[in-house]
């Protein structure tokens, strides 16, 4: 349930506010099981907008990032750039070292193209339901004000817009600092 609240609910609740600007004649119904939607969105607004479900994904680095936060909670510091390595098993006490070091801003560019385009591939080929908008949770700490970053992330999106079609529109939510874009799909009444 935990995992739901932080990776649905919460990049849902982020982007509600800021594209329905926090109306009450909006609300959004979460949905936990296997469909192929996280919620339901109900417009009660008199020039409501025409999404009906929002579909989550995470754009994040796997297994990297839950070492990370295992690294926090165990030194209260982590580089949230730098490699991380592990060695060992459950069995035999795992040990995890992330490198404190910088890394260059093609680098950071890069992983973060990476990280979004593989969120969308994953949402890929499935059947949507009609105005389904696919949402996008991203760390934006490194993105959130700086234009390089912004313009890196409406690119990986025209990108892959064509074969986003199924989906009304494509929102990327910072979990952060509060980046929001949005782009409307051909499919966009």
């Amino acid at each position: 349930m935990a995992n739901q609240l932080m990776n649905e609910a919460f990049p849902i609740g982020l982007w509600a506010f800021r594209y329905f600007g926090g109306s009450e004649h909006v609300s959004i119904n979460l949905k936990i099981g296997s469909q192929t939607f996280d919620a339901i969105v109900s417009d009660g607004r008199n020039q409501g907008s025409s999404v009906k479900y929002v579909e989550v994904t995470m754009a994040y680095e796997g297994e990297d990032d839950f070492l990370r936060m295992c690294e926090l909670h165990e030194k209260g510091e982590v580089s949230g750039l730098g490699p991380v390595t592990r060695s060992g098993t459950k069995r035999t006490r795992k040990t995890i070292d992330v490198a404190m070091e910088a890394v260059s801003q093609a680098e950071v560019l890069r992983r973060e193209r990476d990280r979004v385009g593989q969120a969308i591939v994953r949402k890929l080929g499935k059947p949507y339901p009609p105005n389904t908008v696919l949402l996008i949770g991203f760390d934006d700490t490194m993105a959130f004000d700086r234009q390089e970053n912004i313009e890196n992330l409406e690119t990986t999106i025209s990108e892959h817009l064509p074969k986003l079609k199924e989906f009304h529109s494509i929102a990327i939510v910072g979990l952060q600092k509060g980046l929001f874009i949005c782009w409307p799909t051909d499919s966009t009444i």
